[in-house]
């Protein structure tokens, strides 16, 4: 449910973005652009705004604003969504009354019906008296509001405490509890497409910055603005961990990249302090990366140790394997170093775990060598994905 008015310039009067910054700066508002996850994002486009909606929204407490729209004839729509809280329909009929001061405009319209800028204190009356008994009475756990700065899920908690308040006070309750959730300004984690080497299907990723407190789902979901062609084409759901690099401005350094599913399991999401209905705070901190690295490493030597049982390899497991270093090649490579020993007598032997595959050459371990050593294992194993994308390639064309 919505409430739009419509505002009729007298003149052509070419209304730009600096125009609406402007305007919301006089009338103590933010202003911003949604994304498709409907979380507010900085406007970078051109001056030209006629087609875009923009949401503008208090300076003092974030609830959920309203909606602007400049249509093709540069006449302006404004949108005011339920539920709403009582300084959003203040600051929209302010914002409504001031505007048509300024181009000395003397009637709007709203649902299609004329009115005078007399008829506004009733209007809000009307609209703020509505909305009381819209958050006590209807709203329901589960339902997501889109805030002014990223949706929230109502949860059980907030729901139970506002069924018995007087309308007034439950409207009040609903304010508070969307100020409290968006003021912080956490990172919403909205999960980005990338395609896959399978026709019309995607991988999709979470990115968390470290150190940075992060709103992230319980389950993996598509936020309500994505095309829903991708719903039933997302291979895997992954989290990307990155850390913003000092000495570079804007330049990342990537941490670790595991499944979705272990990145919860790893960190304990249940644990973690509660958002809302459907999200968890999650703060990727040092005590985090090193769970886990931990856990990669783990993983990593489950990888070992199963290559090696191969009978075509060691045919069993080493009496004794421990893992010595990880590093990152100079094109993303991501490998992980172990010595391992056939009989408790023998040498150490070297071994690697990396992106490229898991290999040993059944060669003596040398500390001093051992970066040098899995890097030669790295070709020898990027040589021979080559030759074989190379086969199939072949392969292929001559169908």
């Amino acid at each position: 449910m919505s409430v739009v008015v419509n505002i009729k310039h007298k003149k052509e009067t070419k209304i730009g973005y600096k125009f609406l910054v402007a305007r919301a700066n006089f009338e103590n508002l933010y202003v911003g652009i949604q994304d498709e996850a409907f979380c507010i994002d900085e406007y970078k486009g051109d001056e030209d705004i006629r087609g875009l909606y923009f949401v503008l929204f208090s300076k003092e407490k974030f609830h959920r604003g309203f909606g602007f729209k400049v249509d093709e004839d540069y006449n302006i729509e404004l949108v005011l969504n339920y539920p709403c809280t009582k300084r959003d329909v203040l600051i929209f009929y302010k914002f409504i009354n001031d505007y048509c001061i300024n181009f000395d405009i003397t009637t709007f319209t709203e649902e299609g019906e004329e009115h005078s800028l007399e008829d506004i204190p009733k209007l809000q009356d009307e609209k703020i008296e509505f909305n009381k008994k819209l958050v006590r009475d209807e709203l329901k756990s589960g339902l997501t509001i889109f805030g002014a700065i990223y949706p929230i899920t109502l949860d059980d908690d907030f729901i139970l405490g506002i069924r018995y308040l007087e309308p007034d006070k439950a409207l009040n309750a609903f304010a508070n509890y969307l100020d409290k959730l968006q003021h912080p300004l956490y990172y919403f984690a909205k999960p980005l497409l990338y395609e896959s080497n399978k026709r019309d299907k995607y991988i999709a990723k979470y990115a968390l910055t470290k150190d940075v407190p992060s709103i992230f789902p319980t389950s993996t979901y598509l936020p309500f603005g994505y095309d829903a062609k991708f719903k039933d084409n997302i291979l895997s759901w992954q989290v990307v961990v990155v850390e913003i690099l000092k000495s570079k401005k804007q330049e990342f350094q990537i941490h670790t990249e595991m499944s979705y599913d272990e990145f919860c399991k790893v960190i304990n999401l249940s644990k973690c302090p509660k958002f809302d209905k459907k999200h968890m705070l999650v703060t990727v901190n040092d005590g985090v990366l090193l769970k886990i690295a931990k856990y990669n490493v783990k993983k990593a030597q489950e990888k070992m140790i199963e290559w090696l049982c191969d009978y075509r390899e060691l045919g069993q497991a080493p009496v004794q394997i421990k893992f010595t270093k990880d590093f990152v090649t100079d094109d993303g490579i991501k490998c992980y170093i172990f010595k391992y020993k056939k009989t408790l007598f023998s040498k150490w032997w070297l071994g690697i775990v990396s992106d490229s595959g898991t290999f040993s050459e059944f060669k003596e371990y040398n500390p001093e060598t051992e970066i040098n050593a899995a890097l030669e294992i790295i070709n020898l194993l990027k040589s021979f994905w080559q030759r074989e994308a190379e086969k199939l390639e072949k392969k292929e064309s001559n169908k």
